[in-house]
């Protein structure tokens, strides 16, 4: 059986209840770099099994964006275009594949995401096409609400959000 979170906790508590009393009562930047280290382990231990969920989204959401612009009618001699095919590629069978390793969901998502922004670019600077831009600009607000949404969520536990959403939960977002 795995021990990481008791292992992560043992971190949180050790660094609480033993190193923070160690430090120099004047030395208030050691004491708030630790204050934060521990805060920050500990998110990664409340997080840690939600991990691959996260990024099997990542990969779904660039994965719905690229599509979409496919469905604009993307000039086809493009280099930016090319690349986003090819993301794709890869892509597809990796957000189908429930035994995809998180690594290699989180390096096609990474290079889905790029693809998506250079279509995103060359929309604005290499086709003259000013409605295409307008589309894939509103296409990427759209989808944008969704993952910032996700990522108040993810972020909740840091306290970064005053005022979190009670109408869905970050396994709304990660199912």
């Amino acid at each position: 059986m795995d021990q990481t979170d008791v292992g992560l906790k043992s971190v949180v508590k050790a660094l609480i209840d033993t190193v923070a009393p160690a430090i120099d009562p004047s030395d208030h930047l050691a004491k708030e770099q630790l204050r934060l280290a521990a805060s920050y382990v500990d998110f990664v231990r409340q997080r840690l099994l939600l991990l691959h969920s996260r990024e099997r989204y990542d990969l779904q959401h660039y994965r719905a964006l690229a599509e979409q612009f496919l469905g604009f009618g993307l000039p086809l001699a493009s280099e930016a275009v090319a690349a986003l095919h090819s993301a794709l590629a890869v892509a597809g069978p990796l957000a189908s594949d429930p035994a995809a390793p998180t690594g290699r969901i989180r390096a096609a998502a990474t290079d889905l995401a790029h693809a998506v922004a250079t279509v995103v670019q060359a929309a604005h600077s290499q086709w003259n096409e000013p409605d295409l831009a307008r589309r894939i600009d509103e296409a990427v607000l759209a989808a944008t609400e969704d993952k910032f949404e996700m990522e108040l969520l993810w972020y909740q536990p840091i306290g970064f959000d005053p005022s979190p959403r009670k109408d869905k939960t970050l396994d709304d977002f990660l199912k």
